[in-house]
């Protein structure tokens, strides 16, 4: 009897659980099912969100063009929706362009079919996303280094001093030599050598020698008997010019006589270069190779750079002086990836002190024909002061209240320069001209002081750093101070990227 009702009541409740099984693995079966289908759901919004943006982002780059904007946004919706287009249906996408700041607007729309939700009447879920970016206003300043190293690239050191730099000199200098060339082929061991006209180095005309070869060689002494600083024939001291050191291809040489009847130098074939502690080696050379000679011009008139271009700078033939004549297109090409009809660029200058070449505005050939009229570099590297006549220009004539401020500085060496003392005080920077000292570590700080004043001016600071002859890691806190980036161009090839860089970064936002 006992196990008669035993039995009974636990088959009544093993028939009970098996419905009760059933019902619990339907429910998980649903929310399992409802668990991929929400991960589609999520999937598709947050992909069709970042397409939006994206394409918002890279249509604001094109405008105003309104028609390139609408390109250039379905051409990243296709890049970066293709669940959204393979998986949805009653795909949207649509552009506009709303009142305001060279705006645009992206929004999309798709249904996303279901799987397992349908059971439960839900067939599809309604995924939608907008992006809103602007082409900001811009009121922009190029700071742009014009310090003597701007010409290295072109003009060879040959002595253990930088004030000295090997060049051609002027094709018609003053005195009326052309600059000379070799007049016929020599061998690796001829030391008397035939030149096209040898006047310019046996010349005793102290204008003469100045005009060839720098205001050190104000004198009437030959330019190949002078030693600057020194009587040295072999390893001068620092402050020296070795005399009549002249270099035909890699090859150095030092001229020991001029014979003018008959156009002859006689020379020591294969000399040290001192800067880079290598001997030359004594080699054949072709006729019409052109016959380089050291040259200086660290003083009052600078000018060493001048003398060793082929031509009288003007402002539509100057140099050549590498990198600056390439670093000057750049900046004129940096100057075509605005829009006149919102955008305002300025130009500063820069080496000892700074200047403005140009306020800001909004006619851009301007602004390029200040960059054209710079006429050669000179000088030391004062980036402190760079820094603040490039804010007095974004603070000056054209500021407008709703105009990102934004700074770009290039340079291709250090900063040895600064205003004043050597403890930094604003108010030696408030002009364009200053009372200057040197030393690094002091003009470095001076320049990060200089670029928090700027910062918290709201100032925007871009950094370009030219060649390899850099502190990059000075020139990245100016860059961290301002706000913006630094960007290292290694070679005058890559500064055109730097500056689309800088434009890019400038250029939009993404608001909403």
């Amino acid at each position: 009897m006992v196990r008669s009702l035993i039995r009974r009541v636990f088959g009544e409740e093993r028939g009970q659980a098996l419905p009760l099984f059933a019902l619990f693995l339907l429910v998980f079966l649903g929310f399992v099912a409802m668990s991929i289908d929400v991960g589609r759901y999520v999937w598709a919004r947050t992909q069709m969100q970042a397409a939006v943006d994206a394409a918002a982002l890279a249509a604001a780059q094109s405008m105003p063009s309104q028609t390139d904007a609408a390109t250039k946004a379905t051409e990243y919706w296709m890049d970066n929706s293709e669940f959204i287009r393979s998986q949805g249906t009653n795909v949207q996408f649509a552009v506009t362009y709303p009142e305001g700041n060279k705006a645009v607007r992206v929004e999309a729309r798709a249904d996303i079919p279901t799987w397992f939700a349908r059971l439960f009447g839900v067939d599809h879920w309604t995924v939608s996303a907008s992006g809103d970016a602007e082409s900001q206003v811009l009121d922009i300043v190029v700071v742009f280094d014009i310090s003597g190293s701007m010409c290295f690239d072109s003009f060879r050191q040959v002595e253990n001093s930088g004030s000295y730099m090997m060049s051609p000199g002027r094709l018609t200098p003053a005195g009326g030599f052309q600059f000379p060339r070799l007049a016929a082929n020599i061998n690796a061991t001829q030391t008397t050598i035939p030149l096209n006209d040898v006047r310019i180095f046996a010349s005793t005309n102290a204008a003469t020698n100045r005009s060839n070869f720098g205001t050190t060689f104000n004198t009437t002494t030959p330019y190949w008997q002078v030693s600057v600083g020194s009587n040295a024939t072999s390893v001068p001291t620092s402050a020296s010019l070795r005399p009549g050191i002249i270099m035909i291809d890699n090859e150095l040489m030092r001229i020991t006589g001029v014979n003018t009847s008959n156009n002859t130098l006689t020379v020591i074939r294969g000399y040290r270069n001192e800067a880079t502690d290598t001997n030359t080696v004594a080699t054949s050379h072709a006729a019409n190779a052109e016959v380089w000679a050291n040259r200086t011009g660290y003083s009052s008139t600078s000018d060493y750079c001048q003398l060793a271009s082929y031509y009288t700078p003007t402002t539509t033939q100057n140099g050549p002086h590498q990198p600056f004549d390439a670093a000057i297109d750049a900046a004129k090409y940096f100057t075509t990836l605005f829009d006149q009809q919102y955008d305002k660029i300025g130009s500063v200058r820069y080496s000892t002190t700074a200047a403005i070449s140009q306020n800001l505005t909004s006619n851009f050939s301007t602004v390029r024909g200040s960059l054209d009229a710079i006429l050669w570099p000179a000088g030391a590297t004062n980036i402190a002061h760079g820094l603040a006549v490039g804010r007095q220009v974004l603070d000056g004539p054209g500021k407008r209240a709703n105009a990102v401020r934004v700074l770009v500085l290039l340079t291709d060496g250090v900063a040895n320069t600064y205003c004043g003392s050597a403890t930094y005080n604003p108010s030696a920077y408030n002009s364009t001209s200053c009372s200057t000292g040197s030393g690094v570590s002091q003009a470095e700080q001076h320049a990060r002081q200089e670029a928090q004043r700027a910062r918290n001016g709201d100032i925007i600071i871009f950094t370009i750093g030219l060649g390899n002859d850099l502190n990059t890691t000075f020139l990245q806190d100016i860059a961290t101070i301002g706000g913006g980036k630094f960007y290292h161009a290694p070679t005058t090839a890559e500064l055109d990227e730097a500056f689309q860089a800088v434009a890019e970064q400038t250029h939009i936002a993404l608001v909403r």
